[in-house]
């Protein structure tokens, strides 16, 4: 539980940081083309407007940073992965034996336990 529990922050941020990245790798096919068409004036206007809402004043995208961090998050996300599907696994192996246990504890009690008919006297 705890695995999957420090893994939502790591996916919430990895999708805000694939949107930054595919927002600024749209800005910049644009930026430089000296014509644009209709619809990529408009979506070169409203990439330019959503990276300037989302930097708060500052000039200068930090599209390394944020390819770092995105491909650092990665490399922590597979290894909670790992992490988690080797807890599967472990809790799974845990049931099997708790379900063999108690197939053997019934299984002493029944032949522990005198037969009805016995006890009958039949």
């Amino acid at each position: 539980m705890n695995v999957r529990e420090e893994l939502k922050p790591i996916d919430r941020r990895l999708d805000t940081l694939k949107k930054h990245i595919g927002q600024a790798d749209t800005y910049f096919k644009y930026k430089g083309k000296k014509t644009l068409t209709g619809s990529e004036q408009i979506l070169f206007t409203a990439v330019r407007n959503y990276l300037k809402d989302m930097m708060n004043g500052k000039t200068a995208l930090p599209i390394k940073v944020w390819k770092l961090e995105y491909n650092k998050l990665i490399a922590e996300r597979k290894t909670l992965d790992q992490r988690y599907v080797s807890l599967k696994d472990e809790v799974k192996e845990a049931e099997q034996l708790r379900k063999s246990v108690y197939s053997i504890f019934r299984q002493k009690q029944r032949e522990q336990s005198p037969r009805r008919t016995q006890d009958m006297g039949l």
